[in-house]
């Protein structure tokens, strides 16, 4: 599987899935936090792993179907079960995120799932988390953005042949900045006439 980063210029998409002559792509978004560019990826992943290459998902079952695999993956139900109280509070949800490395919101909806929060608390949480900035952010996140070793190997491997970021951008026909976008800024964009590059802070979110 390759995952690749989307281009800053499409915000409104925060992650997607498909098949190129039998490997499967998720070209992901790194405008949001690590946590819930996490959940988005396994959430590709599912549609990849449940629905198949012939299989085209759409509508609110396939949606169902890959939040479920996303959840179970991240938060899986015997670990949950395992560790979260009935009836957990608001401090615990916040407290509790860190361990699964998932969205407050996502911990939240995965309690109610599994039965160990009443539809009242459920909705209380997401209430109280809300007012707290949690329904489009993770405020005081701290969880650091997975990367992907394997382009990073890549990149040093032709640097070391005297290979060229631009040398890449020109044999796949992409501007260098396009470039770098793609590879979620393993590949610094280097400036003409100035005979100088250098490597940026790789920030590739993979599920492995």
């Amino acid at each position: 599987m390759s995952a690749s980063s989307l281009s800053r210029d499409c915000p409104e998409v925060d992650a997607f899935s498909f098949w190129d002559r039998g490997v499967p792509f998720i070209p992901l978004s790194t405008e949001k936090t690590a946590e819930r560019g996490r959940f988005d990826a396994a959430h590709e992943l599912g549609h990849l792993v449940l629905h198949g290459e012939e299989q085209m998902p759409h509508g609110p079952q396939a949606e169902a179907e890959a939040h479920w695999f996303a959840a179970e993956l991240l938060m899986p139900r015997t670990d949950v079960l395992t560790h979260a109280p009935h009836g957990a509070s608001k401090s615990w949800i916040l407290q509790a995120k860190r361990r699964w490395k998932v969205a407050a919101m996502a911990l939240a909806h995965r309690l109610h799932e599994l039965g160990l929060t009443t539809e009242w608390q459920y909705r209380t949480h997401c209430v109280e988390l809300g007012r707290l900035g949690y329904r489009k952010a993770e405020p005081r996140s701290g969880v650091v953005r997975e990367t992907s070793q394997v382009l990073g190997k890549v990149f040093a491997a032709l640097r070391s042949e005297g290979t060229r970021p631009a040398d890449v951008a020109r044999d796949l026909r992409l501007y260098l900045a396009d470039l770098n976008d793609l590879l979620f800024g393993l590949v610094i964009t280097a400036q003409d006439g100035g005979g100088q590059r250098g490597e940026g802070q790789p920030r590739l979110s993979v599920v492995r």
